[in-house]
């Protein structure tokens, strides 16, 4: 920093503030020509040395139930790109499905100074997520796509109850009259438990039969039960509805191509891969990096622009794609 305020010609306090985007007292001349040097040195400051002598780190941390799901590397791409932005820096970790792990990456993240976490948690986590709400060191947090219930912290997630009317209205109108929605077990996920109960409303709302089929097993596990569940309605016009992308893909591999053509398929899914998806399945794409954004805002609101409001909830619509395994049954 003193090398950079030596060639600009300024005191390092002009650099620190250039460097928090304190421009108040600042010319656009004198911007320019530390933007010019800083390029030219090839100047990056050191986070964990600001942090060490600032009030804030400008560094955030988040905690990511499943690195391997393309939904979670899509929330992440959102909240990166509203922290590049504002020049904050991203440290995330991976839970991998483990409540455990979260815990220790949440304290690994509280060490390393952030000055507040997003948390996309793997479930069966709530005690520990609300005792740490009171904990001395806890941050500012906010919940990204599973939220915790009732709500304690500011959360970001799915509007998964209108989604689910959505495609429902769609299946009516093209004459299904049995749904069969295909799920992983709640395991405290709140996402899972809002869908389920969104089906069976609005599946007895508009006349529906329907059954919520949950698989722990193997892909021979889902096989026998979908070929079961298809069995008991071989007269219905039958749509396979699944939770997310990672069960639909388990339905393509349990189900045979035959059987596919001759029963409609649905999911929660990104909608570029639910397009070049054998025919095509019809799909609620969630619009995973506008959470992610939004994750961001909520929390920068909290510890950078002194926001003091209730935690608040914000309901992101997933857009209906129609694709021909449900049009073309």
């Amino acid at each position: 920093m003193g090398d950079v305020a030596k060639a600009v010609g300024v005191s390092k306090t002009t650099i620190s503030r250039y460097l928090h985007g304190e421009f108040g007292y600042m010319s656009d001349e004198t911007k320019q020509r530390i933007e010019r040097v800083i390029r030219e040195l090839d100047y990056r400051p050191n986070k964990m040395a600001q942090s060490l002598k600032a009030t804030v780190s400008h560094m955030i941390g988040v905690s990511i139930a499943d690195m391997g799901n393309p939904f979670s590397s899509l929330l992440i791409k959102g909240i990166q790109e509203e922290c590049r932005g504002r020049g904050v820096q991203l440290l995330v970790c991976d839970s991998n499905n483990q409540p455990l792990l979260e815990r220790a990456n949440i304290e690994s993240l509280l060490d390393a100074q952030v000055d507040g976490l997003i948390v996309n948690t793997v479930g069966n986590n709530d005690d520990w997520l609300i005792d740490f709400y009171d904990r001395k060191n806890s941050k500012p947090v906010v919940m990204l796509d599973r939220i915790l219930c009732p709500l304690l912290y500011d959360s970001v997630t799915n509007d998964n109850d209108g989604a689910i009317r959505n495609m429902l209205i769609h299946l009516k109108d093209k004459g299904f009259s049995h749904v069969i929605f295909v799920t992983r077990p709640n395991d405290g996920i709140s996402t899972r438990t809002f869908r389920r109960r969104a089906i069976e409303k609005y599946c007895d709302d508009f006349g529906f039969g329907k059954e919520v089929l949950v698989y722990d097993g193997g892909i021979d596990e889902l096989s026998s039960k979908i070929d079961d569940a298809l069995k008991m309605n071989e007269c219905e016009k039958v749509c396979l509805f699944s939770n997310n992308d990672e069960s639909m893909r388990d339905i393509l591999e349990a189900v045979p191509p035959e059987i596919r053509k001759q029963v409609g398929m649905c999911s929660f899914a990104d909608a570029h891969w639910a397009k070049y998806s054998g025919d095509g399945i019809t799909c609620l794409d969630q619009n995973p990096k506008l959470m992610g954004r939004e994750a961001a805002l909520k929390l920068f609101s909290r510890i950078y622009d002194g926001a003091e409001q209730k935690c608040s909830l914000e309901e992101i619509p997933a857009d209906l794609h129609i694709f021909a395994s449900t049009e073309n049954r």
